[in-house]
């Protein structure tokens, strides 16, 4: 097994570097060039031009911007018809919407789209093929109306462009004859019915009826964004509306192409250009606020929110389901809720420190606020807004000190906006956040460092572009100050240039020094296989354990991850770029939260994905709280062993095979831990002759596999007659006797039938006298799934499998052999990111379990190699 691959491996550094700074880049070099544009403004003007747009402009902005996403809904809703899916329009309205007004503002729009959706219709048991075919509809939908507005607008009105944007190299009319040359192939191969098939996947093209439909909604939606600045704009008759929509077009395409969030700043900054001839330069920037206010962000709030209550109401479903409901409340997501207000609300602080107060204000608030206490509050205003961005990581996560200090720095926020220039209106908003996050201290559980934390990429690029539009608005702002070194030194309220300096280097240092910092925290644990050392603090917590599956980890060929405390672990591996951690966690702390975080933190610090193997229901709660998806992949069966008997009609079975088994000769033994060496070498005998029987190999990870130092750790439940052993399996036994299970277990190919039931039967009994109370069967794969229509896909597939997969496991006859020991059923998952990381995570289990992509799909990785996939004997005569 190559565990460590994903570990040692080079990681492609330069890819990953140029998809952090590309739109950073491109964002700043945009903002540089919007500068130019603006050098003759002043930040107030702006702001004071933006309150002179008519409440019926905005109205109509709002109606038109109503009617896009209404007619971005209708991309759905015809993709989920093109795949004969009978879902109702409520619910693909719901799903269009969250994925359209989240992927149009936080950008990278085909992977955020295409990731919500396939998470969101995963969910109703639609399959990838089908969520692929979804995908690749809406964006042609978009394309065919982009081919044909702009195709005609290109071709038969291409307007003339100011002489000082940048040259386009091919003429407009050109790129629109090229663009209604490939809506003319499009229909082409519509009316043919020809279908592609590209790496694989089909790639469908509709009849001509729903081609036209999509036409016909994606041009609507066109008109009616392009349409928004056209009203949002003053009236000019040298400008009509197909002006508007050429300019609209270029720049669109343009800032999709950026990669920047949304396009911010690329978009603007062209709109500008071209509108320029027409307009004074403040009565352009009016309406390109508003449109971005209106048209993005506002949607993207309503998006955010419907989101987050569709994951709360999945939540709900899924802990109802399980038994957990009391787990679930909708102030549960609270943590998320307060990040994004707690972003907002740095956003908000460190633009207010880049913007210059009224004078008059500060000329009346030094007569009661000394003017060093005014300089402080300025600079220390900034740095607490660049505080609230790196905190609103923390809450997300819900760290207990990220809560302590957001509240210390909300509290002091909006005493520093009173003294700087008595900013009541930002104040107000930031005690009102502190009021409302004050009693919500029990959702924030984690008792970890802020240092240890990981940023995604997106919350990564989010705050830099935030802090290059700190930087670029204060210089904006102060643009008519001379720069000399004086400057730095300079106090008082006419002084603001300087304060907006000071601020600025202040919140870079903090930056520099959070970075440094947490480049040194200790908390990227070098990764290693479990020393000697390790290895008997394991031990220790596994003999204080009441289950047994721990045992596990005497394989050795797995990473351990201690708590604090050293009173409990989780064993991992790594495939891939998926850390996946085995089974529930061993052993018994107040940190086993905590713990399950580490681990989640440590795979996304090394660029990876956290997953989780084989889980119970025990810290469900945790794993929702870390965003992650749950499957249901099979049911535990654990027999009471005090009612267990050999009594009665339903122990037939059980009493024929015990009679049969020793009426040939052979006996049921129990060798000791101490003794096992002795009998190693016939052990080994049996076990290379089970593999040669079976054509198969060892698995690895998941399960048990024979060698001897592993064997050495336990007693070894044996078959045998007079002159040999036959089978054997060994055993694991739980703290106080609470559990009894086995792992490993092969048998001769000369050993008679039903030696293996003999053998477990015994160790039944064996168990009993010896006062244990339960006997651990495993796990049943894929048994009770639901059948039901909208069951998520893999419920449907696991239920179809285990109905009628005989041909590649006899799955529900596994289930039907464990259920004549009467056990106790409890579910088991594997836990997964959402979206289209999924089949990822799950291919690099596979390849982990079964030793390598070639051993997924070998027939000798179908073979049982422990007794959690035992395979099932043939029936009992009458």
């Amino acid at each position: 097994m190559k565990q460590n691959d994903g570990i040692h491996e080079k990681a492609p550094y330069l890819k990953s570097l140029v998809g952090y700074l590309l739109p950073v880049i491109i964002f700043s070099l945009a903002l540089w060039t919007l500068d130019k544009q603006v050098h003759n403004l002043h930040s107030s003007e702006i702001v004071k031009n933006i309150g002179s747009v008519p409440l019926s402009h905005i109205g109509i902005a709002i109606l038109l911007t109503f009617l896009s996403y209404i007619a971005l809904t209708g991309y759905d809703y015809l993709a989920v018809r093109s795949v004969n899916n009978s879902m109702p329009y409520k619910r693909t309205a719901r799903i269009s919407f969250i994925s359209t007004s989240i992927s149009y503002s936080v950008g990278f729009n085909f992977l955020t789209a295409s990731s919500l959706r396939y998470r969101l219709y995963s969910r109703y048991g639609m399959t990838l093929p089908q969520i692929w075919e979804i995908i690749i509809f809406c964006i042609s939908t978009f394309w065919l109306g982009f081919c044909f507005v702009a195709g005609l607008l290109f071709t038969f009105y291409p307007v003339k462009l100011p002489v000082y944007m940048p040259e386009i190299p091919v003429p407009l009319n050109i790129i629109g004859i090229l663009l209604l040359l490939f809506l003319a192939t499009y229909f082409f191969f519509s009316f043919r019915r020809r279908n592609f098939k590209i790496k694989g996947y089909q790639l469908r093209i509709p009849e001509p009826k729903i081609a036209f439909f999509q036409l016909a909604l994606s041009s609507v939606d066109y008109l009616l964004s392009g349409s928004i600045i056209y009203f949002l704009l003053p009236s000019n008759p040298q400008l009509t509306l197909l002006h508007v929509l050429v300019f609209f077009a270029l720049a669109q395409l343009i800032g999709l192409i950026s990669t920047v969030p949304g396009g911010l700043g690329v978009f603007e900054t062209l709109m500008l250009f071209m509108l320029e001839p027409y307009f004074d330069t403040v009565d352009i920037i009016r309406p390109l606020l508003l449109f971005r206010a209106v048209y993005y962000f506002v949607p993207f709030l309503f998006g955010f929110l419907a989101l987050i209550l569709h994951e709360y109401e999945e939540r709900e479903k899924f802990l109802k389901k399980v038994g957990k409901a009391t787990y679930s409340s909708l102030s549960e997501l609270a943590p998320q809720i307060f990040s994004v207000l707690i972003f907002l609300g740095g956003i908000s602080l460190l633009f207010s420190g880049a913007l210059p107060s009224n004078p008059k204000y500060l000329h009346d608030l030094t007569y009661i606020v000394p003017l060093p206490l005014i300089e402080a509050s300025r600079f220390f205003g900034s740095i607490m807004g660049v505080l609230l961005l790196l905190l609103a990581n923390g809450l997300w996560k819900r760290i207990d000190g990220a809560y302590v200090l957001t509240l210390a720095v909300l509290f002091m926020g909006g005493i520093f906006a009173l003294i700087k220039d008595f900013d009541y209106q930002e104040a107000v908003v930031l005690f009102a956040l502190f009021v409302f996050l004050l009693p919500c201290r029990k959702y924030f559980y984690r008792k970890s460092s802020i240092l240890h934390q990981s940023f995604s990429r997106q919350n990564m690029i989010a705050i830099t572009l935030v802090l290059v539009s700190f930087v670029w608005l204060g210089f904006f702002s102060y643009r008519n100050v001379e720069y000399s070194n004086e400057l730095w030194w300079q106090f008082g309220i006419n002084s603001q240039a300087s304060s907006f300096l000071r601020a600025t280097v202040g919140v870079f240092f903090l930056l520099l020094v959070f970075g440094i910092a947490k480049m040194l925290s200790p908390f990227s644990k070098d990764i290693h296989l479990p020393n000697k050392e390790e290895m008997e603090l394991a031990k220790t917590i596994i003999d204080q354990s009441e289950e047994t599956w721990g045992n596990l980890v005497f394989t050795e060929d797995k990473y351990l991850l201690f708590d604090d405390e050293k009173k409990a672990f989780l064993m991992y591996g790594v495939s891939g770029r998926t850390w996946i951690s085995m089974g529930d966690i061993v052993g018994d702390s107040d940190q086993a939260k905590e713990l399950i975080w580490d681990f989640y933190e440590m795979s996304k610090l090394h660029q990876g994905r956290a997953a989780f193997y084989e889980v119970s229901e025990k810290y469900i709660p945790v794993f929702l709280d870390l965003g992650l998806t749950l499957i249901k992949i099979g049911e535990e069966a654990k027999v009471p062993l005090v009612p267990f008997t050999m009594e009665g009609s339903a122990s037939k079975d059980f009493r024929y095979t015990v009679r049969n088994i020793e009426k040939k000769g052979y006996q049921f033994e129990i060798v000791p831990q101490e003794k096992v060496p002795d009998i190693l070498p016939e052990l080994k005998r049996i076990s290379d002759a089970w593999l040669e029987m079976k054509a198969g190999k060892e698995k690895r990870f998941s399960v048990g596999f024979f060698e001897e130092k592993y064997m050495s750790n336990f007693p070894v439940a044996i078959v045998r007659n007079e002159t040999e052993i036959v089978a054997f399996a060994n055993i694991w036994t739980g703290a106080e006797k609470e559990e009894l299970s086995v792992d490993l277990m092969r048998h001769s190919p000369n050993s008679p039938d039903r030696t293996m039931e003999y053998l477990f039967v015994k160790l039944m009994l064996w168990g009993k006298e010896n006062e244990y109370k339960r006997f651990s069967l495993g796990m049943a794969p894929l048994s009770g799934f639901e059948k039901r229509q909208f069951a998520p896909m893999w419920n449907k597939i696991g239920s179809l499998i285990f109905a009628h997969g005989e041909h590649f496991y006899n799955y529900k006859g596994l289930r039907d052999f464990k259920e004549k020991f009467d056990p106790e059923w409890s579910p088991k998952y594997i836990v997964l990111p959402k979206g289209l990381k999924q089949g990822f995570a799950l291919k690099d289990i596979a390849s982990l379990i079964s030793g390598g992509m070639k051993g997924i799909f070998s027939k000798e990785n179908k073979k049982a190699t422990s007794f959690r996939e035992y395979k099932v004997p043939e029936k009992l005569p009458e």
